[in-house]
């Protein structure tokens, strides 16, 4: 599966582990197809750029301080320019119940931590390729 790297997107990685964002950073960096990337390591200050920037790819931790994941995937649903398609939920502790809940608010795409590159780009790729991307 190829990506068009001509087209210029932007990706928001929210993740209260600056370590994690930083590795991701370094993974969409890698992938070559993202013009900007931007972090957020709370919930206030993510629904806050959620509201500013349409991103092609939100990566979301669900245990954030100030605010959840799960909370920010119910901003998303309020009218926000933003797709729950385009979320991708990165998290350590992904209980069945939880799972459930997030599948039940529309978002399809999960990645539970430890994970490497390759599984995470395959995984963006696949995001990408099946999203509409306006030029």
């Amino acid at each position: 599966m190829s990506i068009d790297k001509k087209l210029q997107r932007d990706v928001l990685i929210i993740d209260d582990e600056k370590d994690i964002c930083e590795i991701l950073k370094v993974y969409c960096e890698n992938m070559g197809c993202f013009k900007n990337i931007v972090m957020a390591h709370d919930g206030i200050t993510a629904t806050q750029k959620l509201r500013n920037q349409k991103f092609a790819l939100v990566c979301l931790d669900i245990s954030l301080p100030k605010k959840s994941g799960y909370d920010l995937i119910g901003d998303v649903e309020a009218g926000n320019i933003n797709s729950k398609d385009n979320i991708l939920v990165v998290s350590g502790t992904l209980e069945k119940d939880l799972i459930a809940k997030i599948l039940a608010s529309g978002v399809k795409n999960f990645m539970v931590k430890p994970f490497d590159e390759k599984q995470f780009q395959e995984k963006v790729l696949r995001i990408l390729s099946t999203t509409k991307t306006e030029k």
